[in-house]
């Protein structure tokens, strides 16, 4: 079965299609489109007309792709931004109008697929997956059961909250490690058997990996699998740091349209490793795109066909 799954996150609206046969996934297409769908939402608790308009027409681009490709079921899913805005039912409803359903997830579910889809990529068990997206951070891993953990803090979300300079000023970047230590020691250490093999997905640390090679084009191949090391999170840090927005966005490896928002991302990922103790991060191209794949068409198998 040819399926199609549209992520509408904080930062970045992204579609995968792919074919499901025997419980194996083959990808066809993966595309992702920086809309800044959340941007305000943290300070106005709505979702603005602009970042809507925007979303709507990048979504609208997903559904043809996935009629062109003849895709035969559907799934779409919401997260951060949407789950918080006051008016999301508007932003819902924009999408019913054009002929998609969509599902607001919540923290636990986003958490949920990211680690199936982690999982079924890099083919480990015994990790903890890391996403760190535009509006929240997730934490997932194996124990028992699947614990699943959302933390409010994610790179648009950081970066409309703290950071105010150009460059980024030190009491910024302190204030933002803080903020995170605080939000997340709680859970690290009420949970001590979480595994140091840590596995990450998300457009921040799929960034650092491809800033990491110098990729002056972005390559799948070179990202999935690629260990990032907390030496080296910390050497872009340092750079990212000491350059304005505008320099930013000339480094290979860094989209322009994320820009101004990696520097919150980087500390969100740098503060983990130091929380737990551990020295690398193995990143990860398969995420909660390919894990909803897995829970709704593999396991679930209750997609709606179009």
């Amino acid at each position: 079965m040819r399926c199609s799954v549209i992520d509408i996150g904080t930062n970045s609206i992204r579609h995968l299609i792919c074919d499901v046969e025997n419980n194996e996934i083959r990808q066809i297409k993966k595309d992702v489109k920086i809309t800044r769908l959340g941007e305000s939402v943290s300070k106005s608790g709505k979702l603005s007309n602009d970042a809507i308009a925007r979303s709507v027409n990048t979504i609208k681009e997903y559904l043809d792709d996935a009629k062109n490709y003849e895709a035969q079921s559907i799934y779409a899913f919401a997260t951060s931004a949407v789950r918080d805005a006051k008016n999301s039912s508007y932003f819902i409803d924009e999408l019913l109008n054009i002929g998609l359903d969509v599902d607001i997830v919540d923290g636990e579910t986003e958490s949920l697929y990211g680690y199936l889809g982690a999982s079924y990529g890099i083919k480990k068990n015994d990790v903890l997956v890391l996403d760190v997206g535009g509006g929240s951070t997730e934490f997932s891993y194996f124990k028992d059961d699947l614990i699943k953990r959302s933390f409010d803090i994610g790179a648009v979300r950081l970066t409309e909250k703290f950071i105010k300079s150009d460059p980024i000023s030190v009491d910024e970047y302190n204030n933002i490690r803080l903020y995170v230590t605080d939000m997340l020691t709680p859970f690290i250490g009420d949970n001590e058997d979480i595994p140091r093999d840590i596995v990450g997905i998300g457009g921040t640390i799929t960034t650092l990996a491809a800033m990491s090679q110098d990729l002056r084009i972005y390559s799948r191949e070179l990202i999935h699998g690629y260990v990032l090391k907390k030496g080296d999170i910390k050497r872009l840090l340092d750079l990212m740091m000491s350059l304005s927005l505008n320099e930013r966005k000339l480094l290979n490896g860094l989209q322009p349209e994320r820009a101004d928002i990696i520097v919150a991302g980087t500390i969100i990922v740098y503060t983990v490793l130091e929380l737990l103790n551990c020295t690398s991060i193995t990143v990860s191209e398969w995420d909660n795109l390919e894990g909803a794949v897995v829970e709704k068409f593999i396991r679930g198998n209750d997609c709606k066909d179009k």
